[in-house]
C-alpha cells in the first residue's frame, strides 16, 4: 500500500472516491462540511479543500493532522520509462553540447576555408563572365589562384592537426 495513500486513509473517508485515485470528499479540517468540497489526488499527494480553502501536499497535510510525513527516499523509488528516457536525453544533449564545444574551433576555421574557396570560385566565373580581353579578368583570375593557394594551405594545416590528434 502506497504510504501517502494510508496517511490519507486514516483521517479521510475515501468512500466517495469509489476506488478511484482522485475524486471529491468530505474535508477534515471542518465539521460543518455537509458537501463533499475536498480535493484530493492520491497519485500526486495533493489535496485543495473549496470551503476552507486548505491545499497542499502530502507533509502539509501531516502537518495539519498531527502527523509527521512518512514518504520513501526519492532516491528509492524506481524511476518510470518516461523518467528514465528522459535522463537518457538530457545525458545525451549534456554530451553532445561537450562535443560541440570541442569541435567549434575546428568547424569554425573550416567555415573560413570554404568561404575561402567559395570567393576563388566566384572570381573565376567573373572571370569568364568578363573574358579573356577585359582588362580585369587576369588580376582577378591572379586573386582567385591566391585565395585558393592559401584556403587549400589552411585546409592541409587543420587535417594534419585532425590527423595527429590535437583537435577534438
Amino acid at each position: 500500500m502506497n504510504l501517502d495513500r494510508s496517511l490519507l486513509e486514516r483521517h479521510l473517508d475515501l468512500a466517495p472516491l469509489r476506488g478511484r485515485r482522485r475524486g471529491i470528499t468530505h474535508c477534515p479540517f471542518h465539521g460543518a462540511d455537509r458537501h463533499p468540497s475536498f480535493s484530493v489526488d492520491l497519485d500526486a499527494a495533493v489535496f485543495n479543500c473549496f470551503s476552507c480553502g486548505e491545499r497542499g501536499g502530502l507533509k502539509r497535510f501531516a502537518e495539519l493532522v498531527g502527523e509527521r510525513p512518512i514518504a520513501p527516499p526519492r532516491f528509492a523509488t524506481p524511476a518510470s520509462d518516461r523518467e528514465r528516457a528522459w535522463s537518457a536525453v538530457l545525458q545525451l544533449a549534456r554530451a553532445q553540447d561537450a562535443r560541440r564545444e570541442a569541435w567549434l574551433p575546428w568547424w569554425l576555421a573550416n567555415d573560413l576555408v570554404r568561404i575561402r574557396m567559395n570567393a576563388a570560385r566566384r572570381a573565376r566565373d567573373w572571370a569568364r563572365v568578363l573574358g579573356p580581353d577585359h582588362p580585369r579578368t587576369w588580376p582577378l583570375l591572379e586573386l582567385a589562384a591566391r585565395v585558393e593557394t592559401e584556403a587549400d594551405g589552411d585546409a592541409a594545416q587543420l587535417d594534419a592537426l585532425l590527423e595527429e590528434g590535437r583537435i577534438g
